[in-house]
């Protein structure tokens, strides 16, 4: 839910890689770099940008040929160009943007027979095969590769040479696990879920408030449901006599067991009880709460202990949800650095440590593995970012009424800013954006989610005609096109 201010807005650890054919390991530390866009270079000085889209893409001919390899003009092929490899090599200087895991490809043709080669990294080589096939198609001839920050030297390089060879492709990898160590199986099993399809298509999604009420909307109206429902703990542990403090869980338990994904939000009212707000105090909010989120840089102090508290309520429904095999897309503590929340109003230093405690009071004393953490970004504040270790997903909260463009330069921005690890995803918006723009300009969102009421069922948002053309796209996975992820 939003305090009606709107902003734009806008990093993985494992120990395997796998090669076709040829399998090392290696351990290496992974910490934040800043991003920078990647570029190859041949031995003329010539640099070629390089898209970070999908990966860097260098064309064949644009690097260092030798041994008898040449360059042919095609215009079937990318760049215009390909390498007649012949008996000669292909190398690259390239420059990598974070230390993270890859995947690298090659488009090639092998006309004349099948043909081994060699894929060289930094002077480490192995082998890659391809079977006999005049016409050119890309192959994965590296699997999680763990490629450090800088200049590094790729190459193909001649075994039986011969291939026809378009252009290679780096692609990196989104975090491969969660943050919670671990998680349960169904918490992976939705990780991996929105893994596989980042990049490929957008998941559906609504938030509600009310027991349904958007989701039943969008089947009377388009005949879909959307895969991903959120609910908030707003009302919970407040004492109102007209609300059902487990509301929140048993609608995300039924929304489970129809095969959608919950999304938990946490609109935490004052933990004071000195009002039932959640907004901070200001001109726009007269009646907002003057609670200060520094106490919990003082452990036993009374805020200290009376957000503790507030935790140790959500965490044990959170218990009941992880008894029943339920995964939750876990969102507090949202749009901390506008201010307008009372955790995001004395600055990032309490802001992080609050997030920091919660995790850790969560996961490691009450023992939740269900949750898959999103943190809400804001335009310029990975200041206020928690951490590498506290995070799976970033999200930005979007509000432009009637604006369905593919916010192309926010994907771009978020991306970079937590150096293309972190899954990035529109958490909230008003108007959502046209999947036809999303597809043209390559916003691979991860999923997106409307808020409840009109931003989700008035035309001044979203038209009807628009919510048809969305849950019938074939670029956006709706309920009824859910695999099983129990």
């Amino acid at each position: 839910m939003r305090t009606d201010q709107l902003r734009v807005k806008g990093p993985f650890t494992a120990f395997l890689f796998i090669l076709v054919f040829i399998t090392a390991c290696k351990k290496q530390d992974n910490e934040h770099n800043t991003p920078v866009i990647p570029t190859a270079t041949n031995s003329s000085g010539r640099v070629q940008t390089l898209s970070v889209q999908s990966g860097p893409k260098l064309e064949a001919e644009s690097g260092t040929l030798s041994g008898g390899a040449v360059s042919v003009a095609d215009t079937g092929r990318s760049g215009g160009y390909f390498v007649e490899q012949n008996a000669g090599n292909i190398s690259y200087q390239v420059s990598i943007p974070a230390n993270a895991y890859y995947n690298i490809y090659i488009s090639a043709a092998s006309p004349y027979a099948t043909k081994t080669n060699i894929l060289s990294i930094d002077g480490s080589d192995y082998n890659f095969t391809i079977a006999q096939n005049a016409a050119f198609a890309e192959y994965k001839i590296a699997s999680t590769y763990f490629l450090a920050a800088g200049t590094r030297t790729i190459a193909i390089n001649k075994s039986y040479g011969y291939l026809q060879i378009d252009y290679v492709r780096i692609e990196i990898l989104i975090n491969p696990s969660l943050v919670t160590p671990g998680a349960s199986p169904e918490a992976n099993n939705v990780y991996q879920f929105l893994r596989n399809n980042y990049g490929t298509k957008i998941i559906s999604g609504v938030m509600t408030l009310s027991s349904f009420d958007e989701t039943n909307w969008l089947k009377t109206n388009t005949g879909k449901e959307p895969v991903i429902m959120g609910v908030d703990f707003m009302n919970s542990n407040r004492g109102y006599t007209w609300y059902n403090n487990l509301t929140p869980t048993n609608n995300a338990k039924t929304w489970w067991d129809k095969n959608g994904i919950p999304v938990m939000n946490w609109h935490w009212r004052d933990p004071s009880r000195a009002t039932e707000s959640f907004n901070y105090l200001s001109t726009a909010f007269p009646n907002g709460a003057t609670f200060d989120v520094t106490s919990i840089l003082t452990p036993g102090s009374t805020g200290y202990n009376q957000m503790i508290a507030d935790i140790d309520y959500v965490s044990n429904l959170l218990v009941t949800l992880q008894s029943q095999h339920v995964p939750v897309l876990w969102r507090p503590l949202h749009e901390a650095s506008g201010g307008w929340f009372w955790w995001g109003a004395k600055g990032s230093t309490a802001y992080k440590k609050l997030w920091q405690v919660m995790y850790d009071r969560m996961v490691n004393y009450h023992g939740l593995k269900n949750l898959i953490w999103v943190w809400t970004s804001l335009p310029g504040d990975y200041s206020w970012y928690p951490g590498d270790a506290y995070v799976d997903i970033v999200g930005d909260d979007i509000y432009v009424t009637g604006d369905h463009s593919s916010r192309i330069s926010i994907y771009n921005s978020m991306r970079a800013t937590y150096n293309y690890q972190k899954m990035v995803t529109i958490s909230e918006c008003g108007s959502m954006p046209d999947p036809d723009n999303l597809v043209a300009d390559g916003a691979k969102w991860s999923w997106f989610m409307p808020w409840y009421g009109k931003f989700t069922e008035s035309s001044t948002y979203n038209s009807l005609a628009l919510w048809q053309k969305t849950m019938d796209h074939a670029y956006v996975i709706t309920l009824d096109e859910m695999p099983s992820l129990h």
